[in-house]
């Protein structure tokens, strides 16, 4: 991995960890502030909100007062807000405190990618595949490490740790961002506060999110299911989606291979393919077998997916808009988060996968749609126009 792109990696991480980090605290949250369970869900909740909407805005701001500042003030924004929420008084100022979290851990991703854009432009407009292939598995990685990271943080140090730890980190990622991050020019700078996205990145987008309805639909009922109807045991139930999570990371370098070998096309038809092959082999569920092997299907469909999609967020973005273009994209994650969780209130009964396995497959039979008529490459108009204002 290359200076920028460890840099970036190391800088993005802070969203994924931070959101699911919490996850193993809340119940240790409720029991020293007495809100009730309802009450404290809000610290993860109010954070996928935020996922929502504050990317594009700080996607928006790189693109117009530049990447590398406002990567940086992410950062810095981290690690103060790490300091504040370990010494909240009051369960209201913790959750203040966790909202402007969201701030800054939204801010690195575009800023991060609007710089690796810039400074490392490829084929058709996109960062090279390693490149984007590279920062995925980080983020990917770095979710998945997130409750273990926060397990052993509160079982030493008691829930304040989780949040503290944001400081050291943030630490190093400034330091590294300051040295090795380049400062770019600022295209935008004159532009529209507020552009209008080209409908191709919108599409992209949202065949993210219906993605992402399929992937946590399964990560979220699945360790509900084999704790209430298989009678696991919680520590048991969590590892069955580790797959899921753990393919992600690993088949992330075959995706980047088929797509220099077979296309864009291929790889995501064959990652909705994957997706809709694991949902229906979900009604089937009842063995602990079948259900690890539901999560390796959805884990290689999430690395095939999450490239290709990735990479075609830089192929319909106008190059002086690539902040907000990667804002939208990573808000779209939250989008399919926040569905699926909602969703999974309606249709989980606790006795099978029935209902969201239904509904996995529906979305998945959607998204290999998605997968065969989206573009991949640029009009021919666009890629000359790009050419004429090049230097």
């Amino acid at each position: 991995m290359g200076r920028l792109p460890a840099a970036v990696a190391v800088g993005s991480l802070f969203n994924p960890l931070n959101s699911s980090m919490i996850a193993v605290a809340l119940a240790h949250i409720e029991a020293e502030f007495h809100v009730g369970i309802a009450a404290v869900t809000w610290l993860a909740a109010g954070f996928y909100l935020a996922g929502i909407m504050v990317p594009p805005l700080m996607g928006t701001l790189a693109d117009r007062l530049g990447p590398r500042l406002v990567f940086c003030a992410g950062l810095v924004t981290m690690a103060v807000t790490g300091v504040l929420a370990a010494l909240a008084p009051s369960y209201p100022a913790l959750v203040v405190v966790r909202l402007l979290q969201a701030f800054g851990s939204c801010a690195t991703m575009p800023a991060g990618m609007a710089i690796v854009q810039a400074a490392m432009p490829g084929e058709d407009g996109r960062p090279p595949p390693r490149v984007i292939a590279t920062i995925s598995m980080v983020l990917t990685a770095s979710a998945a490490a997130g409750p273990v990271l926060g397990g052993f943080l509160v079982s030493w140090w008691g829930w304040r740790a989780i949040f503290l730890v944001n400081l050291p980190l943030a630490a190093v990622a400034l330091v590294v961002a300051l040295r090795w991050l380049p400062k770019v020019r600022v295209e935008g700078r004159n532009q529209a506060l507020l552009p209008r996205p080209r409908p191709q990145l919108m599409a992209t987008c949202g065949q993210f999110a219906l993605v992402n309805v399929v992937f946590y639909s399964a990560f979220f009922v699945v360790p509900l299911w084999a704790q209430s109807s298989a009678g696991l045991p919680a520590h048991i139930a969590g590892l069955l989606v580790l797959p899921m999570a753990g393919l992600a990371i690993v088949m992330t370098p075959v995706a980047v291979a088929l797509a220099r070998r077979a296309g864009m096309r291929t790889v995501l038809v064959a990652g909705a393919a994957l997706l809709l092959g694991g949902s229906c082999l979900m009604l089937q569920v009842g063995p602990v077998w079948l259900v690890l092997a539901v999560a390796a299907l959805l884990g290689v469909a999430s690395a095939l997916g999450q490239f290709a999609l990735n990479s075609l967020v830089f192929v319909h973005a106008d190059p002086r808009d690539t902040g907000i273009a990667v804002g939208l994209f990573q808000a779209s994650r939250y989008v399919g988060a926040a569905t699926a969780s909602s969703l999974l209130g309606v249709l989980f009964d606790g006795r099978g996968l029935g209902g969201s396995a239904w509904t996995m497959t529906g979305v998945s039979v959607a998204v290999l749609v998605g997968g065969s008529v989206l573009p991949v490459r640029r009009p021919e108009r666009q890629v000359a126009g790009a050419d004429r204002s090049g230097p």
